[in-house]
């Protein structure tokens, strides 16, 4: 099986940067790491990987620092990956981005499963997984929990959902697109050894001039939705801790809640 696990590089903390202009993060400003997310994602493919002796290709969109996550990646045990890379294509939407990971996907080469995080720790839309499946015309599982792969069935994969305190299993024809949910599994850690053999596998670069797509429909230019502002939440009042007898703490709820009222 061949699959394909879109990633993202996402700030290690949350003191980044917004441009003032375009209103998107200033990636350059911070160290970036693995969407949490993908890593469960990057978890599931090495176990299918395991299970049918496929190969696991890591795609990502950004800047050429983003060449770093790719790497992190390969030393969890993908064996190739893609770096899309182009400031045509900075400042897209979702569906702008979901647009050049589909034609990445689909010039590197025929892949029988798609995966990726449900939502990432930066914009948390969790609507690019979906959107690709839409690009490529194949079926998608949003917020799945595991997969099940059957030999016997091989056109077809089980995607796990939970609903409530009940799972729920999907079969649906491959190729397909599932994203998972973060923890819910562990991912591996890389050891020395595999840090060291993923600065030799093979990375390979796009560019737009490679993918061949339109102008208008990449970047900026390709984007529906525009960031007209941001900001910075204002800080609330503290917390207030209450002690006291249930009954206690229930009048001193209820007077909190008439004072707000009469404000």
């Amino acid at each position: 099986m061949n699959i394909a696990v879109l990633i993202k590089q996402v700030p290690v903390s949350n003191d980044v940067s917004v441009d003032p202009e375009t209103h998107a993060l200033v990636r350059a400003s911070s160290e970036g790491m693995v969407n949490p997310a993908d890593l469960n994602a990057i978890e599931e493919a090495m176990l299918l990987k395991e299970q049918t002796e496929g190969k696991v290709v890591v795609f990502t969109m950004g800047p050429p620092d983003a060449e770093k996550a790719l790497r992190d990646a390969m030393a969890l045990g993908c064996d190739e990956s893609c770096l899309i890379t182009d400031r045509a294509l900075a400042g897209g939407d979702t569906v702008a981005t979901a647009r050049v990971l589909a034609a990445a996907i689909k010039k590197y080469g025929e892949f029988d499963l798609i995966l990726g995080g449900a939502l990432s720790a930066d914009g948390a839309t969790g609507q690019v997984g979906a959107m690709v499946a839409e690009c490529l015309g194949i079926p998608h599982v949003v917020e799945a929990v595991g997969v099940k792969y059957d030999a016997s069935e091989a056109d077809k994969i089980v995607a796990v959902k939970k609903f409530h305190d009940k799972k729920l299993s999907i079969r649906c024809k491959l190729p397909a697109v599932i994203s998972f949910n973060f923890g819910c599994n562990e991912p591996r850690l890389a050891t020395l050894r595999t840090k060291r053999a993923a600065k030799s596998k093979p990375l390979v670069t796009y560019t737009n001039g490679e993918l061949g797509l339109l102008p208008d429909t990449v970047g900026i230019a390709g984007s529906p939705t525009t960031v007209i502002d941001s900001f910075s939440p204002k800080m609330g009042r503290k917390a207030q801790m209450l002690e006291g007898t249930p009954a206690e703490l229930a009048k001193k709820l209820k007077e909190l809640i008439e004072e707000e009222k009469g404000k």
